[in-house]
């Protein structure tokens, strides 16, 4: 029985919803406050530059959302693209900032915005980076503009700098505190996931045999019956008992029994099917529920496995020969699992006391 894998279209989806939620939302904010700016008559070459910037701006914006539109995210080694969207939102706050005036450090105080999205979502080191670029980019627009001719108050320009700088160094701190927590929550929730599927796997698999336990198999084994007896396919039932198996523990030892245990377990799942259920009972015994065309397929497959049985060797007892009994039987269409599981057993049963080493089948009753 396998789990179902997971969805890639779901994930996908979600990291678009995301994306567009921050492209669009984020770059509407930005848009609406410099073209504010623009009606007070701070951004430098009036309407033709703000037009300008801010369709180079919304190109990028629709490239970025193409990008993950066309799926083409999912070849980078980060699909949600957090920092990507990241380094292009401070290259658009910087680039609309080249033509703001007076009011600069109220358009890149939404770096803040675009640092807090990072800081649950990528590690600190990345955080750190595009930090380091915003507030080395502010610096470098600043002496583009004081080269030029364009910063009226360079000192106030620089405070604002400064503060700005300042400001960073302070949220790159708090995040980098956030990232360790963010991973350490991480690394608790991985303990627990592995506990808790170790719990789950204890509770339906052999922890020695990796075969499922009894009260598993049953509840498999109940699904199974009502399937057959709704017409979907004939099922085949065996009860498994390795021969004289106390035998073996006692001349050489309940590890070498457990290594017989494992390597019979081995064998199902190279002689059985995907489809086929094999459980360890208990001890020495095993169920195995096989769809089947007829008893005859059934018969076939079990006594393969047991001559792969017979022809396993062990280094540390050269001689021994390991056999097995088995009934097998199929589901008939009004029987239940108990009246499968008695017959099967009794199948067993008359196996053994004809001596063993062999398979003994009958049709439902």
């Amino acid at each position: 029985m396998r789990g179902w894998p997971a969805e890639p279209g779901e994930r996908q989806d979600l990291y678009l919803r995301r994306l567009a939620f921050a492209l669009l939302v984020g770059g509407g904010a930005h848009t609406l406050v410099c073209w504010l700016v623009l009606q007070w008559g701070f951004f430098r070459g009036g309407d033709s530059a703000f037009i300008t910037v801010f369709a180079v701006i919304w190109g990028g914006h629709l490239a970025l959302l193409a990008f993950a539109w066309l799926a083409f995210n999912r070849r980078l080694q980060d699909p949600s693209m957090t920092e990507p969207l990241m380094v292009w939102s401070i290259l658009a706050l910087l680039l609309s900032v080249a033509f703001v005036q007076e009011v600069r450090l109220a358009v890149m105080s939404f770096f803040f915005a675009i640092l807090h999205q990072g800081v649950f979502r990528v590690r600190r080191r990345r955080v750190a980076r595009a930090a380091a670029v915003a507030v080395a980019g502010y610096g470098l627009v600043l002496m583009h503009l004081q080269l030029i001719g364009a910063l009226p108050r360079p000192g106030a320009e620089w405070s604002h700098w400064l503060l700005f700088a300042l400001i960073t160094l302070a949220m790159v701190l708090l995040a980098s505190e956030i990232s360790s927590i963010r991973l350490r929550l991480r690394e608790r929730n991985s303990q627990l996931s592995d506990l808790l599927e170790r719990i789950q796997d204890l509770a339906i698999r052999d922890e020695l045999t990796g075969l499922y336990a009894r009260r598993h198999a049953m509840e498999l084994l109940e699904k199974a019956c009502s399937q057959s007896r709704r017409g979907g396919f004939l099922l085949a039932v065996a009860f498994v008992d390795l021969d004289h198996f106390k035998r073996i523990n006692d001349r050489h030892g309940h590890q070498f029994g457990d290594r017989v245990l494992v390597r019979f377990a081995e064998l199902t799942n190279r002689y059985l099917g995907e489809k086929d259920i094999v459980a360890r009972l208990g001890g020495e015994e095993f169920l195995l529920a096989m769809p089947v065309l007829d008893l005859d397929q059934a018969r076939d497959s079990v006594t393969g496995l047991l001559d792969a049985l017979r022809a396993q060797r062990f280094m540390a007892a050269p001689a021994l020969e390991v056999t097995a009994s088995v009934g097998l039987t199929v589901v008939g269409q009004t029987e239940t699992p108990d009246q499968v599981m008695a017959r099967a057993d009794h199948l067993l049963y008359q196996a053994k006391s004809a001596g063993r080493d062999r398979l003994v089948a009958a049709g439902p009753p």
